[in-house]
């Protein structure tokens, strides 16, 4: 069947003597880009109607991508022949109510923004899939800094090609000065009141708003129970029907949009309030927008006549409408009677979000294998277990309000236990939530339930002690100075970073170190790895691969430094490099202690990430929804080939006594870990009798992100012995100083004030990467033997024919699968 095309669809009605209706679509009229992030977009309404701006949206997409953009939902409505101003809460500050809409843009000349109408893109700025030479478009004159006024008036369009050519020169004029504001922006949208409403005036009740038709006035009546109507606030304010006149099983509040420009007034918290609007949808959240009347007060002490509503954890759904659901409390006043923990801060300092859950989640591989019952199971009741607190505000970066005074040396960390919880109960960026009130009660935090520990348990003088530590993309800037490629945009953070990654190993005070994510940068006397082994003293050294200026071509490797004086290396390192170019080349390399004793050989490890997924959709190495991430093919296969390598036995020890550390971005049941198991090795941190069983972890991640229920803390760091090393293992434990607190405690400075640079900084251990490391105590002076009756985990012919197997069965199976 042939599909026509509209435009030819509709020439041949044309022809047939048939028209459709044409109309001016909205457009983009200024391009604002002043300094201080003054940056907003100036949409104009040509056509002859009021236009619903609930319909629109503006997406950004940065330097010439083409996927995954940023998108503004517009708000509210433009009438006829009006402007509509989107801008950054900092041009906002600057003009005030001319502002009518707040959102984050961030462009910079280079960034192609589009008009969405339904989806359907209506105009443009910019060309979609190009990133343009000297930072912006046009040759006269120039996207990049510089603020811009359209010169046509009109877009009768349908629909636009944002990939098209795009000529600045032909449809836009510079401003004069490019912070000219007051000379090229024109005034507010904003209708005034049209009509009145008294306390006498018959309303519809909130419950009944739930199943009425949209885009229609209504007349409401309610308790204002929060107002979210301050600087960055939300722009607007919650009502809720007094609990005596409140309907059964259905949410008995709404939320109430009023833009910065609205000159609507009236009403304050605890007043019993009535007005007009239109109901409309924003975000799956129902809400009133577009006043018509003023906001009268008929009873200004109803503050008690709508009290907060228990809310229980877990909810039976996040989906129906009638249980233990939040759909049933939107917008409502909540408080939550239980003590919840927090699962999750790495949005704290950035967007003021904490994920709270009872008890704290764990990543359902890290307890049981992919896929079965019981991992499933977790996922979907981590999905039910949690709630958002967020901090009542729109803007970013705001110093974070729990606890008060929060600092380097105040922090909230995961673990903590929350009480008290309350607020409104709302759905906004794809998530429930529960925003505070201002100048209600804070929540009370419970700090002894998860303490920072500045000192940890010492190792007994005979045994040694070994550590991996991923130390967060360290890098010295040697070759390329700074910005770094990966790590420190700064020498300033550089030197920060350093300073707390040298605090948390000197507190460790272990004999060896395999290390993850340094600079691969060479093993010359100013290397990265020669610059932090200096850092903890002349007894320190590093190890340093035969015949090789570095360990592989990727710009961070794994090194091995370790304490001279109390350890030696035993014979010469071995590199192994499995040519996928995806895990990152090791070494092998035995050690003694320096009085004798039995050797081990630490092999330090740095698997495939479960990001940057294959484009193949279809690919083994595809993300399978099952909670192992992409690569997970990659990571499996790297485990089994690096068994046969190590059962060659590369170093050549008389007993090598196997110990893998590292990254191995593998949560403790999944493939790659459930195969070391199988071939008889011992994974040390999620032991029951030497390591911290499954309460183990060494990273937080996903709570709040990942919408399959697959979020929480896990450990993809690892410790894992051979079985000949099992039993001179005294204990395995991991030192939570990184995974549990929070991302604004590092030492980047981005996204932060001045103020907040010096009060969110300590050179302590606190946040020196974001993971923690792993700690193994080896006892290798006892005369100790294996009960075990396998000789997986060790060297030998039988040992690699049996790791072949195993290899070669697994390619079956997957070669089955496709």
């Amino acid at each position: 069947m042939k599909i026509l095309k509209p435009h030819t669809l509709c020439l041949s009605l044309t022809l047939l003597g048939c028209s459709f209706p044409s109309y001016a679509q909205l457009m983009f009229s200024q391009y604002i880009d002043g300094t201080a992030n003054r940056k907003g977009l100036e949409i104009y309404n040509p056509d002859g109607a009021t236009v619903n701006l609930a319909d629109y949206q503006i997406q950004q997409q940065s330097n010439g991508t083409t996927d995954k953009p940023v998108t503004f939902n517009l708000q509210g409505s433009i009438a006829s022949k009006a402007k509509f101003l989107v801008g950054r809460s900092e041009l906002q500050a600057e003009l005030g109510n001319k502002v009518n809409q707040v959102a984050g843009l961030a462009f910079n000349g280079d960034d192609a923004l589009v008009l969405l109408y339904k989806g359907v893109a209506v105009d443009r700025f910019g060309k979609v899939g190009e990133k343009p030479a000297n930072n912006g478009w046009g040759t006269t004159i120039s996207s990049y800094q510089n603020s811009l006024s359209r010169i046509k008036t009109s877009n009768n369009v349908t629909s636009v090609d944002p990939t098209a050519n795009f000529d600045l020169d032909s449809e836009w004029t510079k401003w004069s000065d490019r912070n000219a504001f007051s000379t090229y922006l024109g005034a507010t949208t904003t209708t005034p009141p049209v009509s009145s409403v008294s306390c006498s005036t018959a309303d519809t009740p909130i419950a009944d708003l739930q199943s009425a038709t949209q885009n229609q006035q209504y007349v409401v009546r309610g308790v204002i129970t929060a107002d979210y109507r301050y600087d960055n606030g939300f722009s607007g304010f919650y009502i809720q029907t007094q609990d005596s006149k409140a309907k059964p099983n259905l949410t008995n509040a709404i939320f109430v949009y009023l833009p910065a420009g609205s000159t609507i007034a009236g009403g304050k918290v605890g007043e019993e309030v009535i007005f007009k609007g239109r109901l409309t949808s924003y975000q799956n959240q129902l809400q009133l927008d577009q006043l018509s009347s003023n906001i009268e007060t008929c009873n200004n002490q109803a503050s008690n006549l709508v009290s907060a509503t228990p809310l229980q954890l877990p909810f039976t759904s996040l989906t129906d409408a009638n249980g233990n659901v939040p759909k049933r409390y939107q917008g409502m006043l909540v408080k939550i009677p239980q003590t919840l923990t927090v699962s999750e801060n790495y949005n704290y300092g950035r967007y003021g979000e904490l994920s709270l859950s009872l008890g704290r989640l764990y990543i359902p591989t890290n307890l049981y294998p992919a896929k079965s019952t019981e991992a499933v199971n977790l996922a979907k009741q981590n999905l039910l277990s949690k709630i958002i607190l967020d901090d009542g505000y729109n803007n970013q970066n705001r110093t974070p309000w729990l606890p008060q005074n929060f600092n380097a040396l105040n922090t909230l960390r995961a673990g903590y236990q929350v009480k008290n919880v309350e607020g409104i109960l709302e759905y906004r960026f794809n998530a429930w939530r529960i925003q505070p009130i201002q100048n209600k009660a804070l929540p009370e935090i419970v700090k002894d339930s998860n303490p920072r520990t500045a000192t940890i348990l010492a190792k007994e003088s005979k045994q040694i002690r070994v550590a991996a530590f991923n130390v967060l993309n360290y890098d010295n800037g040697l070759e390329k100075g700074f910005p770094s490629e990966r790590g420190a945009s700064s020498k300033a953070e550089f030197d920060k970073q350093h300073a707390k990654i040298v605090s948390a190993m000197k507190t460790i005070d272990a004999d060896v170190y395999g290390l993850m994510e340094i600079a691969n940068n060479g093993y010359g006397e100013n290397s990265a790895v020669a610059y932090l082994t200096k850092a903890l003293g002349a007894d320190w050294k590093y190890v340093i691969p035969p015949n090789s200026a570095k360990l592989g071509t990727d710009a961070i490797a794994v090194a091995i430094i370790y304490n001279s004086k109390r350890v030696k290396p035993v014979g010469v390192p071995v590199i192994y490099d499995d040519l996928t170019q995806k895990n990152r080349v090791t070494m092998a390399q035995s050690f003694q202690g320096v009085n004798g004793g039995k050797l081990f050989t630490i092999v330090p490890n740095h698997l495939k990430s479960k990001g940057s997924c294959p484009e193949d959709t279809k690919s083994v190495d595809a993300n399978q929804g099952d909670g192992q991430g992409c690569w997970n093919a990659t990571r499996l296969t790297a485990v089994q080939k690096l068994m046969q390598w190590i059962a060659t036995n590369p170093t050549k020890a008389e007993k090598p006594n196997y110990l893998l550390v590292g990254d191995m971005n593998s949560y403790a049941k999944e493939d790659p870990i459930l195969a070391l198991e199988k071939a008889n090795y011992k994974v040390l941190l999620n032991d029951e009798k030497i390591g911290q069983g499954k309460s183990a972890y060494s990273y937080v991640f996903g709570v709040a992100s990942d919408a399959d229920g697959y979020g929480g803390a896990g450990n993809l760091d690892h410790a894992i012995a051979d079985a000949s090393l099992y039993p001179m293992v005294k204990r395995a434990f991991a030192w939570h100083i990184n995974a549990d607190e929070p991302t604004a405690l590092d030492y980047n400075e981005e996204y932060k004030t001045p103020e907040q640079i010096t009060a969110f900084y300590n050179a302590d251990a606190f946040r020196s990467s974001d993971h923690d490391p792993v700690i193994v105590d080896l006892d290798l002076n006892n005369e100790t033997t294996s009960t075990s009756k396998s000789g997986g985990g060790s060297t030998g012919l039988w040992s690699l024919l049996g790791l072949m197997m195993l290899t070669a069965s697994s390619v079956v199976m997957r070669s089955r699968k496709k």
